[in-house]
């Protein structure tokens, strides 16, 4: 038996079965994410483009912290430092989104089947993830009265985009995945050493 495998099994467990080192690597990720917003807002004036970069790391920190409950723990630690950070435009509800979306990324690495480095797997997730986080911001416009008519205008137009950025950062995070797993550390925290 190694010194490594010893002290893997010498760490406790804080949240679910996440150990410090899994922990330490979703707030990294949380933190990625916020500075990606920032460094994305550019005025394209295209919904959703920033999703290329946060649900890349979203799919790339559930690959490798493959654990249960890794998606909501991401989801919420990010959705606070947003809410903190300023973002987004339902005020107090803003966090709700990044949960949403973490939700949804832990439900379909559930549901399914294969691993995150699967490029199809990939894309429908990071998809689905992306869309959950409009649904979200659509819910939470429904709590704050948004009118419906101002709430439902080029919602099918968003959902597209959204759908289209979702997979692209899921594809993107899938590639990225596959070459962070070629590190052996890495790798063996994938695997639950």
């Amino acid at each position: 038996m190694s010194s490594r495998s010893t002290l893997a099994e010498a760490e406790p467990a804080y949240i679910w079965s996440l150990d410090l080192r899994d922990l330490m690597l979703i707030a990294l990720v949380a933190a990625l994410c916020i500075v990606g917003k920032l460094v994305l807002r550019v005025p394209l004036h295209v919904p959703g483009h920033s999703g290329v970069l946060w649900v890349g790391l979203f799919v790339i920190c559930r690959g490798l912290v493959d654990k249960r409950g890794t998606g909501i723990l991401l989801g919420l630690v990010t959705g606070v430092l947003a809410q903190f950070a300023g973002f987004g435009d339902v005020g107090p509800l803003e966090w709700t989104k990044w949960l949403a979306a973490g939700a949804v990324l832990e439900l379909l690495v559930i549901v399914v089947p294969g691993d995150l480095r699967n490029l199809p797997k990939a894309m429908l997730v990071g998809a689905g993830l992306h869309v959950g986080k409009l649904a979200a911001l659509v819910l939470a416009g429904i709590i704050l009265r948004v009118p419906w008519a101002i709430l439902f205008l080029g919602l099918g137009y968003s959902a597209t985009t959204h759908v289209i950025f979702g997979a692209v950062g899921g594809l993107l995070g899938a590639l990225a995945l596959r070459e962070l797993r070629k590190v052996p550390a890495l790798d063996a925290q994938a695997r639950g050493r």
